[in-house]
């Protein structure tokens, strides 16, 4: 688990709170990252948090979010689309050698690699909006008595 402390300056509906923290170095490859909003001076961020437990505005909160998460978001942002830049790389060699109709294999190979690069990019994208927010969302575990 991921964990960090902040305080709640808002609340959102019923069970969801709008968190100021420090900002980690875990936050740019956070699976909560839709979630979170750095602040003018770079060094906050303003998350929304599942808020289960009532905390008020003002108060001092701890929230969490899996490493499970974290891990899988990481793949997403990460491996799959250097994936799709391989796989288009090579299927653009392999197509630009066999079916030689004037065009260079490279070319070929490097045009579809790129393509594939941000059709990675935008099916994480529009996938990634089926998923339910709260599911990935950052939870507030522990209110902080005494802060």
């Amino acid at each position: 688990m991921i964990e960090e402390s902040g305080t709640v300056v808002e609340l959102r509906g019923k069970h969801v709170a709008l968190v100021i923290c420090k900002k980690s170095s875990f936050c740019k490859n956070c699976a909560s990252m839709e979630s979170c909003h750095i602040g003018s001076d770079n060094r906050t961020m303003s998350v929304e948090a599942q808020n289960n437990l009532g905390a008020q505005v003002g108060d001092s909160v701890k929230i969490q979010t899996s490493s499970k998460h974290f891990l899988q978001s990481s793949f997403l942002l990460y491996i799959l689309p250097l994936v799709g830049l391989v796989a288009g790389a090579l299927l653009g060699k392999g197509l630009g050698e066999r079916f030689a109709g004037g065009m260079d294999p490279d070319l070929l190979s490097a045009l579809m690699g790129t393509g594939f690069l941000v059709g990675a990019f935008l099916l994480i994208k529009i996938a990634s909006r089926a998923i339910p927010k709260d599911s990935y969302m950052p939870r507030i575990t522990e209110i902080i008595i005494g802060d």
